[in-house]
């Protein structure tokens, strides 16, 4: 079983130098440091099976979304207006399953960088905004039942 994710953007998407640094160790100094956020182009096959998915223009396969590094670039490196988009499944050889269930009922999530607010179907729950990181790090921000929005507005 190999998950699978994609982010779309408002924008072209660069990996910031001090994460491309990060994912280039070859020195850990532990099993926990052994992370990586890395994005590349969808090749044509997932193009058509993740099309009218996103409502961005960027889309790309992404990696490590579920970590530090990926936490690390929404707090240091989102710009005012920037909008990303994710959807993972656990098994993208189901995809299609879990794609169609998302469609039927999705449960969708938005995270607001600049207000810190964390918003489902649930309610809208506002962060610390001193610990605002480690407040989203301990909620289900990334999921196959809908796709999770991060905005900085």
């Amino acid at each position: 079983m190999t998950e699978i994710a994609f982010l779309a953007s408002s924008k072209p998407f660069k990996i910031p130098d001090e994460i491309e640094e990060y994912n280039n160790r070859t020195v850990f100094e532990g099993e926990e440091d052994f992370i990586f956020f890395s994005v590349q182009e969808v090749d044509d096959d997932w193009k058509k099976k993740i099309e009218g998915l996103f409502s961005m223009p960027y889309v790309y396969k992404v990696d490590g979304v579920g970590n530090q590094l990926f936490l690390t670039y929404i707090e240091k490196y989102m710009e005012l207006g920037d909008v990303l988009e994710i959807y993972q499944v656990p098994n993208q050889h189901a995809f299609e399953e879990y794609k169609h269930r998302m469609e039927e009922e999705p449960e969708p999530i938005e995270v607001n960088v600049g207000s810190f607010t964390y918003r489902t179907i649930y309610g809208l729950y506002q962060l610390n905004s001193k610990g605002w990181l480690e407040d989203l790090s301990r909620r289900s921000y990334i999921t196959h039942l809908g796709i999770t929005t991060f905005v900085k507005f």
